[in-house]
């Protein structure tokens, strides 16, 4: 099923200039709760507050939504289970956090490495490949509707330790899971899976060597440049993605017009999380070399390398469950329209 966009144009007048003014209600019909997963003023955190901006214009006030971040009202690690109960209305999660509960479908839902290159690909690998149908079928039975991906900015390493080729993983301690967990322990490191709130303590005391977070605007928010002094690129997961569920008995209460009007602000959200991080991303890596963070760009030789592995376990993926495979063989498809 083909769903229907908000125009390039529209999403990104609404990320820059907002929507107008609109006559809002005198109370709202709606008023939602909305987890982020993550912390308070980072460039995926300022998105979901756009999206809740643009839902409240969009509707005139009839539909609102609280902001929270991670980990506020439910632990990251219990999102779905918090979310398909009701104990929120909404929430961005990351599909892979879950795939314990999902199955690789999760990691194919938040991105893989080795495949897709841009937001616009990635886009398009959801609404016009249909990629998205398969996510709500992922997510259904958890009672959560699956509105709609978050596309963000790549996601990166950074360490206490250089690593500039697959031998360098071999015997770090590295906070990850999903597929980056079984990609980085195949390359010989040990993984570990907690919240993001845990990760500067933990990489100041040695629990850990390393982590792999979000972009670079994101990471010096959160001060890891002054614990990991090596940043590593290209990123783990260039086009990676979180998502914004909505609890399914909430969901159905929605009028078909507010129902649309989510849709387009789910859009209309990732543009806004990409723009702001694009134009924030280099400032951020100045300052952490100033800091005296060195950035390691792994070599395209080695890279290949370190991608390959991980290709190998996304394409494995099609021998666990029908639904993974329906996933896998979807994307290789879409790769070898792109011509890969």
């Amino acid at each position: 099923m083909r769903v229907k966009l908000l125009s390039c144009v529209a999403a990104v007048a609404l990320s820059f200039f907002g929507t107008g003014t609109a006559l809002y209600a005198q109370e709202p019909e709606f008023k939602w709760r909305i987890q982020s997963s993550l912390q308070a003023g980072e460039p995926g955190y300022l998105a979901v507050e756009h999206f809740a901006d643009v839902v409240e214009r969009l509707s005139g006030g009839r539909i609102t939504f609280e902001v929270f971040p991670v980990d506020a009202i439910f632990p990251v690690s219990d999102g779905l289970d918090a979310l398909g109960a009701g104990v929120i209305e909404a929430a961005v999660l990351t599909g892979s956090i879950y795939q314990g509960q999902l199955g690789p479908i999760a990691s194919l839902e938040s991105g893989v490495p080795g495949s897709l290159a841009t937001p616009i690909e990635r886009m398009n690998f959801f609404y016009e490949a249909g990629f998205i149908d398969l996510a709500r079928e992922a997510f259904e039975p958890f009672g959560i509707y699956y509105l709609g991906p978050q596309f963000s900015p790549g996601w990166d390493i950074f360490s206490t330790k250089p690593i500039r080729s697959a031998e360098d993983f071999k015997g770090l301690r590295v906070r990850a899971y999903g597929i980056e967990g079984d990609w980085f322990s195949a390359m010989g490191a040990s993984t570990v899976m907690f919240g993001g709130g845990e990760i500067y303590t933990s990489l100041a005391t040695g629990v850990i060597d390393a982590a792999r977070w979000s972009s670079p605007a994101a990471n010096v928010k959160n001060g890891f440049h002054e614990v990991a002094k090596y940043y590593i690129q290209p990123s783990s997961i260039a086009v990676p993605n979180n998502f914004f569920g909505i609890n399914a008995a909430a969901w159905e209460s929605l009028p078909d017009d507010l129902k649309a009007i989510l849709q387009e602000a789910t859009l209309s959200s990732s543009w806004d999380y990409i723009a702001r991080a694009n134009m924030a991303d280099a400032a951020a890596l100045k300052k952490m070399q100033e800091s005296g963070v060195e950035v390691i760009t792994i070599s395209d030789e080695n890279w290949a390398e370190i991608e390959g592995i991980a290709r190998t376990f996304w394409e494995a993926y099609a021998e666990q469950d029908d639904l993974s495979r329906r996933g896998v063989e979807l994307l290789k498809s879409f790769l070898a329209d792109l011509g890969r």
